[in-house]
């Protein structure tokens, strides 16, 4: 009998398990793919951060993350639309090394969709007076003081809407690694054009 091949043995079988990843690090909270590095370059070199990926777009590969408008990543995107994204799971032992261009989304309908789903908790971050990294003598959110105080509604949270922006970055490549005790594989997904091209690596 012919036996049935696992789901990390064959490019496509790969390629559909790093969908379902990414696709529940949107959902649950608590999974490693929820919280990805997005790296940008800036004029001091490359900036790593951690961001929350709120959407997985398919079948267009659009990863989304939010940003304050005001922070210092957005200039370098404006500057520089390609971005890379990294992606580990501990228990899984799988990495993704994504990249890809990013487009920002703040007045058009994306931002709005964005935003109009998101709860009360996460809006408080766009909140803030001044912009992130602004030297302060003191540690302090920046929120003023009514919302810092009691839980807000969503009302009042609307003040942080024209700081609030979208970031989708298109995947163009995904580097995929896991690390197996008898010999670690790797694989590469390129698109042209929509077209797929994709072979496997030496670890």
């Amino acid at each position: 009998m012919k036996r049935k091949r696992g789901k990390w043995e064959t490019l496509d079988g790969v390629l559909n398990e790093i969908w379902k990843m990414l696709q529940r690090g949107v959902t649950h909270s608590i999974d490693p793919f929820h919280r990805p590095v997005l790296g940008t370059a800036g004029k001091d070199g490359c900036s790593l951060r951690t961001v929350i990926l709120r959407q997985v777009l398919l079948p267009d590969r659009i990863l989304v993350c939010h940003t304050d408008a005001r922070a210092a990543k957005v200039q370098e995107i404006l500057a520089f639309t390609k971005v890379s994204w990294l992606f580990y799971h501990p228990k899984r032992k799988v990495q993704l090394r994504i990249s890809g261009h990013a487009t920002l989304h703040t007045e058009d309908e994306f931002a709005e969709r964005q935003w109009a789903e998101m709860r009360v908790t996460s809006r408080l971050n766009y909140c803030a007076t001044r912009p992130p990294g602004t030297c302060i003598d003191r540690p302090m959110s920046g929120l003023p003081d009514f919302l810092f105080k009691k839980l807000p509604t969503l009302m009042e949270t609307q003040i942080g809407r024209s700081n609030f922006m979208a970031i989708a970055g298109r995947i163009e490549s995904i580097d995929w690694l896991i690390l197996k005790p008898l010999g670690n594989l790797r694989a590469r997904f390129c698109w042209d054009n929509n077209e797929l091209s994709s072979t496997w690596l030496i670890p």
